[in-house]
């Protein structure tokens, strides 16, 4: 009678035992599994972690061409340079051309006066001086992208700012300033154009664009500032979906609600990783 009691309890006792066990293995191949899983994107963090040379930043440049062409942030105008690493008084952009066209031949170095280092480089771009004038004026700007983007033009020639509306847009100002070629003229200029084609006219952008990360261009486009080629180039799409955001909102009604100040001041706590939608991009880039 005791034998059998106490077999009623030894058995179940020994298949919960064997049941903890099984657990403890599978749940022990899970962790196997997961260190396995962080080990294999590992390779990805320390590529994002790549030594920061010339070659790197204009592989970065090259690839920023093809995210805001295949974005509609760029289409058959507009250009993107990055600053040197060895010479910070030196620039790289590519000769004149159209955006989607771009590969490494076609880079160029210039000086701050936006002239090509070698004598027999090909012509670059007349608006070059946007991107020399600000390099001289903002020594912590790293890349710049000039681009006609559609969707920002309406907020530089209706008379209503552009504002930070969406999340992801938090590094615009309040509101985003306006370059206008007019009064970087002057009423008494003998010429007039809507092109920024002189050192004048770059440091008259240079200045309007003050320490913000953009500034628009009346009916002409928008200049975009940051200390990455990647982090210019997330900005620059974000300035486009915003201002999209913002428009349409506006056809619901006038009085929109943008983000304050407050909110602007944690945008470096709550939109820091840049990688994120960098990788996006080029994931989304033609195979």
């Amino acid at each position: 009678m005791k034998t059998k009691r106490l077999g009623g309890i030894v058995t179940p006792l020994i298949l919960s035992i064997a049941a903890f066990f099984a657990v403890c293995h599978y749940q022990g191949n899970i962790g196997v599994g997961y260190a396995q899983e962080r080990t294999a994107v590992a390779p990805v963090q320390n590529e994002a972690q790549a030594p920061d040379t010339d070659e790197s930043r204009i592989a970065d440049l090259i690839t920023a061409y093809r995210i805001c062409v295949n974005e509609g942030v760029l289409d058959s105008f507009g250009h993107i340079s990055v600053r040197s690493v060895t010479n910070p008084n030196h620039f790289y952009m590519p000769r004149a051309a159209a955006p989607g066209l771009i590969t490494r031949t076609d880079i160029v170095e210039l000086d701050m006066n936006a002239n090509p280092i070698l004598p027999n480089a090909p012509r670059t771009n007349g608006e070059r001086f946007i991107h020399s004038e600000v390099y001289k004026a903002r020594p912590d700007v790293q890349s710049i992208i000039h681009a006609h983007t559609m969707a920002v033009i309406p907020f530089s020639i209706a008379g209503t700012p552009l504002r930070p509306v969406v999340a992801q847009a938090g590094f615009l100002p309040l509101e985003t300033p306006v370059f206008d070629s007019r009064e970087a003229y002057g009423p008494d200029a003998p010429e007039r154009g809507m092109l920024v084609r002189s050192a004048t006219l770059g440091a008259a952008l240079a200045k309007k664009l003050n320490n913000n990360p953009v500034v628009l261009m009346r009916g002409h486009g928008m200049t975009v500032v940051a200390d990455s080629v990647k982090r210019a180039t997330v900005q620059a799409v974000y300035s486009q979906i915003d201002a999209q955001v913002q428009l349409a909102a506006m056809q619901l009604n006038k009085n929109i609600v943008s983000m304050d100040a407050k909110e602007l001041a944690y945008n470096h706590i709550e939109n820091f990783d840049v990688e994120r939608p960098w990788s996006n991009f080029k994931n989304k880039l033609p195979k």
